[in-house]
């Protein structure tokens, strides 16, 4: 067989589609035996259907290129029939946000792949994931789950930005925040809300002292961040937003193995770290940068400790790498 050669760039976004998805299966299947409600099933059912396709392109791309591949997520990973840690209502905000994070990765893949059958199967990724994150909206729409609805006024014309203070803080005469500002921090709020509400419940049914102490040390991280997040709109004169507590359900029995959760939360804190930063790079305003700037290095610092931990635990493959001198 004619090796079909790699870029380095096209071996890492296989490698973490193929990882990402055979998870996207098995999880997904979860919570398919978990749900009575017909909408969220049909989601689901999509979802998996789509993981199980990536993942198995994803595996043949780099068997072709005689890569060897990680090691997958499988039925030893998950009690399918376990009583539920979440609710049908976090469920859909999590495959939300997951969904969301993923077009932006396969936008990422397709721009710095090189072959073409790579970007076309990159381009019908993001296809899938953007049909995924309708669905995954129409149901938030439909469940009430995007209340309270912020809106603010509309101008009566557009006027150019006349002076300084326009960047500054709320230590000085400063402007209200302006739309793309909201849009950022009730972005940045439910995406954090939600990872937190994961490790919340990981900490709850995990066994292993370690990675609950992690998973508890997280949850404050965070809650802080939402706080300062919920003080900002507050301040602003805009609507508390909500926490999702109460969809972790009293299971202390993990659906999960501890290497799935820990994974799925190391990928949500370099998410969260990637949010931020994108953040930070876009705001006017001094005082949410400092903010962002501050949220940016204490998630990098945590994150630090969730790779140590998924090396020290040996759940993290290594990425193939250059010979060296």
């Amino acid at each position: 067989m004619v090796m079909k050669k790699l870029t380095p760039a096209e071996i890492t976004n296989l490698w973490n589609n193929y990882i990402a998805n055979t998870m996207g299966v098995w999880v997904s299947r979860h919570f398919i035996a978990n749900t009575q409600d017909p909408a969220v099933l049909k989601m689901l059912k999509f979802a998996e259907n789509i993981a199980f396709k990536e993942s198995e392109q994803s595996k043949l791309f780099l068997v072709e290129s005689g890569q060897p591949l990680p090691q997958p997520f499988d039925e030893h990973d998950i009690k399918i029939n376990a009583v539920p840690l979440f609710t049908d209502n976090y469920v859909i905000l999590l495959k939300y946000g997951l969904t969301q994070a993923a077009m932006t990765v396969h936008a990422l893949s397709i721009n710095t792949s090189s072959r073409s059958d790579i970007r076309m199967f990159f381009q019908t990724c993001l296809e899938d994931s953007s049909n995924l994150l309708n669905q995954c909206v129409d149901l938030i729409q439909f469940k009430g789950l995007h209340h309270p609805e912020i809106h603010i006024p509309i101008p009566d014309k557009i006027e150019k930005v006349e002076e300084q203070n326009f960047l500054t803080g709320i230590f000085s005469d400063t402007r209200p925040i302006n739309a793309l500002e909201i849009g950022q921090l009730v972005y940045n709020y439910h995406a954090t809300e939600v990872h937190k509400e994961f490790i919340k419940g990981a900490a709850q049914v995990s066994s292993s002292k370690d990675l609950q102490e992690n998973y508890q040390r997280g949850t404050k991280i965070f809650e802080k961040q939402l706080e300062v997040f919920q003080l900002v709109l507050s301040q602003n004169g805009l609507p508390k937003l909500p926490t999702w507590e109460t969809e972790i359900l009293d299971t202390t029995e993990s659906p999960f193995s501890e290497r799935l959760m820990f994974f799925k939360h190391a990928a949500l804190t370099s998410q969260t770290a990637a949010r931020y930063g994108a953040t930070l790079s876009s705001t006017t305003r001094k005082d949410l940068g400092s903010h962002f700037m501050r949220f940016l290095g204490e998630t990098l610092k945590y994150g630090e400790d969730v790779a140590n931990l998924m090396i020290k635990n040996k759940f993290l493959d290594q990425l193939p790498i250059a010979k060296g001198e």
